[in-house]
């Protein structure tokens, strides 16, 4: 057996037991009363300066009569007082970073303003990999946003406030209580391997849940999307980083923030499944379908005794089966082929609503409390949060406790040192309702047996089961608590050198005990008497960083110089135990699983290693022109023994256009800069020991006795390495109209070589597959990126924020293999396409290669449908050769794409006075999904099609050219047929409004301030769409409704 590569040595980490419990303990009384101010004419004038979007109050603002040098500064509270010559004096207020504004005195002795910041703050500090950057100093591809502008939204995950805010970043909401996202930067860059990108917290990698880290505690968040940016993470950059800032102690007295939110969500479409008389009438129309071509059977056979033609009697219909003596109704229901139980409640007018049970408003609470201070030694930020939700689906619910501690030490000017350290524990318990079943779910069933207990089979159909079953059948119990915390000691060397060490363990522990009573399937029939399982998953991890700056000024030349030493481990112990078969002693559940009699032991434990050199240099000179060069050298236990580590270099040049001596700056374009950046960048994202030929147990019997033994499952591949990605960028940055217009653009081609790939291997060799690297893959793509300044006046403000993206992939090719093929109509020879997985050469990894449906045969068309062996009602296919026969390599197309073609986002936010609104419409477009309910099932379904809903289909009498008819042939079609429908949409995805109580009154309370606001999430989408919603697809995806207050004392 083959030995994993360790690059260092083991480290051993004793385990910390994660606190029992987090006790989060509020209370909070608001008495306002609210009196009039008058004040009478004088020559001081006095105030309070804030920040116009976050209401924080500005130290340091330049406050000067216009006209003349006299002035003063804001003081650390924001306020300031000045004396003045006349009451028509203006005042000009100044800060860096803020639009400089005019306000006239106007007879007033009080002056309250709100600055807005500048749409192009180029003295804005950006996250960079291992170190910060001006804005105006940035060679790469840096997107930026901040929190508070998400201070009016709740938001229970980060990834609310990445979900189409930032370009070429795509994150999807996901509807479920938990929330979440998937993110993907610049499109897909692998085929097989992950193609999430890396996150960064607070300047160190971070390996846990994004879903760990509070939205409250975010300061800032950096998406780094170029090569040249991302390089100095090397190995695991490829996909993009994500840089998290949380907030950090300030000097100054502590200021306690409490936020409270409350929303409740209902779904943003109603897709209930047929009623009493829609099933009826659907079981009549899926019958009548079968008895079109059977002569023996008369046309209103399936038809109601209550809606018979004026020429048809109930007696005559009656005799149609002979049975004159039968009641009506009865007949009409056994004809119907429907379940005793589903005649007994149809005959007594006793119906389910299913929907009412499995569909329920969600309720989300989200409450945090923080304090935040400090001296100029002495810097610290606390807080706890405590999130639940449940969501819209019954029995889908998640509920977060969240605590950070940050503090910083400043022992002398030469020495410091702190720790940021997070707490979470997630209770993910959830066993939320089966939508699917309850589409197939009879009305007219029972849910719950004469004791109470729930009914497997609630309309005696043995393959419908009941959709609540796994709700009230089911018990779980599911814990992850984690503990990350970043440990750093800072050190300022002569000559301008200065040393971080860093240490990052991190530790998670999950727990999850099960059981399936046998009132579910699981329970009932795959493993009968119940089943009930026992899982545990403890990691330890740690990352140490070892970091040397240099920063030297020589004349017009600027350096710094950056290198890093990194280390890391991680380590995972699993444990499942398992056990059936309880009955009748299944009382006790997961809590007695010594109570079963076929149990089970299931353990893994796993080990990664990995180490790192980086180098980076940052050189500008006259401010004008700047130029990064990095380089990073990676190793990591995953892979081969032959390739251990790999090399990944980067390099940008950016060039500050509007600063030279030759340019003619105007009243348009008034700054003006070119980055150009290419790079290397990796990705190790595969099992630990994919490089490995892996071991698993067999068992035999020799003649007496069964004997465990060993074989190899998996064949090594020693030479196994990195995927790489070589990405070249180019970006324009300029500024309109005095920099009140800022954009950014940049077209990036990236091509990913050695992808990760499962290569199939032939049968003698006594393996499926081996891991290898193999293919290429392309990404090119513009995005777009434009904040403005609208309007801005003493009492009003508008600004605007706009991105737009599209990315372009193809695969440029896959295994290698070639050959003589058929595709498309033709014959072609190259490289072989992977029809399993619909990967083709030169085209796009999502690209759909399907039938193109051209409509629904009609009742005129019937002679040239039979050519296919098809009926009017069934899907009519496009025939490219015309020769009579849908075969999969001829007829099939390329029809579309289900990623977006193009993806928008547009933010606006009015301020006026103490109000603020806002509204963010989010935009995906130019993609289809599949939509095979529309397929109606087959041939022997006489039930509704999984997820189906109140579905159009086609009938003579009701004819369409999008659903076909009940009972439909998609055998005629060779490789078989998909349904797939448009998913674009635009969504009005926030809308908020807030008030923020006044300064008069918040001294009074003595409160620093004081918000309220409501705010709605998913408000309205403008999609054709006809499931739940393009986003979430089969899922419902919530529409919630929240009020919140926000106070700082």
């Amino acid at each position: 057996m083959s030995k994993a590569l360790f690059l260092i040595p083991p480290f051993k980490y004793r385990g910390i037991n994660p606190p029992i419990c987090l006790l989060f303990l509020f209370l909070i009384t608001t008495l306002i009363s609210f009196q009039g101010h008058g004040f009478q004419a004088s020559q001081i004038v006095s105030g309070v300066v804030k920040d116009a979007s976050t209401n924080e109050t500005l130290p340091g603002v330049n406050i000067l009569i216009k006209g003349t040098s006299q002035g003063t500064v804001s003081d650390i509270d924001g306020q300031f007082s000045l004396t003045i010559p006349n009451s028509d004096a203006q005042l000009i207020f100044s800060f860096i970073g803020y639009l400089t504004q005019e306000v006239p005195l106007e007879n007033r002795s009080e002056i309250n303003i709100g600055l807005v910041a500048n749409a192009a703050d180029l003295d804005e500090v950006v996250v960079i990999g291992y170190g910060t950057a001006k804005k105006s100093d940035l060679t790469g591809s840096v997107s930026r946003i901040d929190a508070e502008t998400f201070k009016n939204q709740p938001m229970s995950q980060i990834s609310d406030m990445l979900t189409g805010t930032i370009a070429g970043l795509s994150a999807n909401q996901r509807p479920s209580a938990a929330g979440g996202s998937s993110f993907e930067v610049r499109g897909p860059t692998s085929l097989s391997a992950g193609t999430s990108p890396m996150i960064v917290l607070d300047g160190v990698i971070y390996n846990g849940s994004i879903a760990e880290i509070s939205p409250t505690d975010v300061e800032s968040i950096d998406v780094l999307k170029d090569a040249s940016s991302s390089a100095v993470y090397g190995a695991r950059a490829a996909n993009g980083v994500i840089l998290i800032t949380t907030k950090k102690g300030i000097s100054g007295k502590p200021t306690i923030n409490f936020s409270a939110q409350v929303g409740v969500s209902s779904p943003t479409k109603d897709r209930k499944p047929l009623n009493s008389d829609q099933y009826l009438q659907f079981r009549a129309d899926y019958f009548r379908e079968g008895a079109i071509n059977n002569p023996s059977i008369p046309e209103n056979f399936y038809t109601d005794p209550n809606n018979l033609p004026d020429n048809v009697s109930v007696n005559d219909w009656l005799n149609y089966n002979s049975n004159a003596n039968a009641d009506p109704y009865t007949e009409f229901l056994q004809r119907l082929n429907m379940y005793p139980t589903e005649q007994k409640n149809a005959l007594a007018g006793h119906t389910v609503d299913y929907y009412d049970m499995a569909i329920s408003q969600g309720v989300k609470q989200i409450y945090d409390l923080s304090i935040r201070g400090g001296t100029e030694d002495i810097k610290y930020y606390w807080s706890v949060g405590y999130t639940d939700s449940d969501g819209i689906i019954t029995g889908d619910s998640h509920t977060n406790i969240r605590s950070r501690l940050n503090v910083d030490f400043k022992i002398n000017e030469y020495l410091s040192f702190g720790a940021n350290s997070q707490y979470s524990e997630r209770d993910e318990s959830s066993v939320p309702a089966n939508l699917g079943l309850m589409y197939i779910a009879s009305p007219f069933g029972e849910p719950f047996n004469e004791d109470g207990s729930i009914n497997l089979r609630p309309h005696d159909d043995p393959s419908a089961y009941n959709p609540m079953m796994n709700y009230y059948g089911q018990s779980r119990n599911k814990k992850v608590n984690s503990f990350f915390t970043s440990i750093y000691g800072n050190v300022k060397l002569p000559f301008g050198i200065n040393y971080k060490i860093s240490f990052q363990p991190r530790y998670s522990f999950t727990s999850d005990q099960n059981f399936w009573g046998e009132e579910t399937i699981t329970g009932s029939q795959t493993y009968p008497g119940g089943r009930a399982t026992r899982y545990s998953s403890k990691t330890t991890e740690w990352l140490l960083d070892n970091l040397l700056t240099w920063n030297k000024t020589i004349g017009q030349h600027d350096i710094n110089a950056t290198f890093l030493y990194n280390s890391e481990s991680y380590r995972s112990w699993t444990e499942e135990q398992s056990n059936q078969n309880f009955s009748p002693n299944s009382n006790l559940g997961y809590h007695g699983l010594q109570f079963g009699n076929n149990p089970s032991l299931y353990n893994n434990d796993l080990r990664q290693t990995g180490d790192a050199l980086m180098g980076r240099i940052n050189y500008t000179f006259k401010d004008k022109y700047l130029l990064t060069a990095s380089v990073r050298r990676d190793g990591y236990s995953a892979f081969g023994q032959a390739y251990p580590r790999a090399t990944f270099p980067a390099a940008a040049f950016a060039w500050k256009i509007s600063d030279e001596g030759f340019y003619d700056e105007n009243w348009l374009v008034n700054r003006l800069k070119f980055r150009l950046s290419y790079g290397l960048n990796g990705n190790r994202d595969i099992g630990a020991y994919s490089a490995l030929a892996q071991l698993s147990s067999v068992l035999d019997y020799d003649g007496s006795n069964v004997v465990v033994g060993v074989q190899n499952s998996t064949l090594a591949n020693p030479n196994l390495t990195w995927e790489k990605t070589q990405s070249l960028n180019f970006g324009l940055d300029f500024g309109l109209f005095e920099n009140r217009v800022d954009i950014s653009a940049d077209y990036y081609i990236g091509t990913t070589v050695d992808l990760l790939m499962n290569r199939q291997l032939p049968q003698i060799t006594g393996f499926n597959s081996i891991t290898a690297n193999l293919g290429e893959l392309e990404n090119k793509g513009l995005e777009l990126s434009m904040r403005t300044v609208n309007i801005t006046k003493s009492d009003f403000l508008w600004t605007s924020d706009f991105v737009f993206s599209f990315n372009r992939n193809k695969i440029k090719s896959l295994f290698g293999d070639l050959g003589d093929y058929t595709l498309l109509g033709e014959s072609r020879s190259g490289e072989l396409p992977d029809f399993s997985n619909g990967w083709f050469p030169g085209q796009a990894v999502d690209v759909v290669w399907n039938y193109n449906v051209l409509g629904v045969w009609q009742m005129e068309e019937a002679d040239a449908a039979s050519e296919y062996n098809l009926s009017p009602g069934d899907f009519k296919g496009e025939d490219v050769n015309s020769d009579g026969v849908y075969s999969d390599l001829v007829d099939k197309q390329f029809i579309g794409y289900t990623s977006p073609r193009y993806n928008l986002g547009f933010r606006n936010e009015f301020s006026y006075k103490a109000f603020t609104a806002s509204i963010f419409i989010r935009a995906s477009l130019g993609h289809i999904l599949p939509f095979n309910q529309a397929l109606q099932g087959t041939l022997s379904h006489d039930r509704r099609n999984y997820d189906g809903g109140p579905m159009p289909y086609w009938t003579p009498e009701n004819r369409n050219n999008e659903y076909a008819r009940l009972r439909p042939i998609h055998s005629a079609y060779g490789g078989g047929l998909s349904i797939y429908k448009p998913a674009s949409y635009v969504r009005i995805q926030d809308l908020s409004l807030s008030y923020n109580l006044p300064a008069p009154m918040m001294e009074r309370l003595q409160f620093n301030s004081l918000r309220v606001f409501a705010a709605v999430r998913n408000l309205y989408s403008f999609d054709k769409w006809p499931g739940w919603d393009p986003e979430s697809n089969m899922t419902p995806m919530p529409r919630t409704i929240s009020l919140g207050l926000n106070v700082s004392l």
